[in-house]
C-alpha cells in the first residue's frame, strides 16, 4: 500500500538575509505522482544539525525554515508522455481549478508540464504567486526581482531537486 508523505519546503528570495519572505510550499508524495503546493510565505535562517552523506561528522549549518499557509490558487496536472523518448511531444496538461489570476494559471501549468516531464510521474500543481497579502506589494519586486518568474523558477528548480531525490529513493527500495 503506497504511504502519503508531505514535504515542506522554501526558497529565499536573498540568500543572505536572516530572514524575509520567500516561496514556501509543501510537495505531498503518493506513489508515483505528486501534488505541489506554493505561495509566498515567511523564511528564517536558524541553525541545524546535518548529518552529511558524504562524511561521518555532523556538520552546523545554516537552513531556511518557511512559514505560512499560501491560499491555494488554480490547480492543473500535467501527465508525462506514455511514450519513451518523445521530448518532442507537448507533455498533457489540464486545469483542473480556476483561480483569480491568470498568471497564477500559466505558471503552474508551465511548472508541472516541465515537473512532469523530467521526473516522468503525474505532477498536480496550485500556484499562488500573485496573491501579495495585506500591503499589495509583491515580495519579489521588493526583493529587487523585475517580476515572478525569477522566484517561481528558484522554487521550481528545489521542487525537481526534492522530487529528484524522492524519485531515486523509491527506485532503490524497488
Amino acid at each position: 500500500m503506497d504511504s502519503t508523505r508531505i514535504i515542506p519546503f522554501c526558497v529565499p528570495l536573498s540568500p543572505g538575509e536572516s530572514s524575509g519572505v520567500g516561496v514556501v510550499g509543501t510537495i505531498t508524495l503518493r506513489g508515483q505522482s505528486a501534488i505541489v503546493w506554493l505561495g509566498w510565505g515567511a523564511v528564517e535562517r536558524r541553525d541545524e544539525e546535518e548529518d552529511c552523506e558524504r562524511n561521518a561528522r555532523s556538520e552546523k549549518i545554516k537552513v531556511a525554515v518557511g512559514s505560512g499557509s499560501p491560499p491555494m490558487g488554480s490547480m492543473c496536472v500535467s501527465m508525462p508522455s506514455a511514450l519513451k523518448g518523445s521530448s518532442i511531444m507537448p507533455t498533457p496538461t489540464s486545469q483542473l481549478l480556476g483561480g483569480s489570476s491568470d498568471e497564477d494559471m500559466m505558471l503552474g501549468q508551465q511548472m508541472s508540464a516541465r515537473l512532469a516531464k523530467r521526473i516522468g510521474w503525474p505532477i498536480f500543481v496550485s500556484c499562488s504567486l500573485s496573491d501579495f497579502g495585506k500591503n499589495g506589494v509583491s515580495p519579489a519586486l521588493a526583493a529587487g526581482f523585475e517580476d515572478d518568474t525569477m522566484p517561481a523558477a528558484m522554487a521550481e528548480k528545489e521542487i525537481a531537486r526534492i522530487l529528484t531525490l524522492e524519485k531515486d529513493k523509491l527506485v532503490v527500495s524497488t
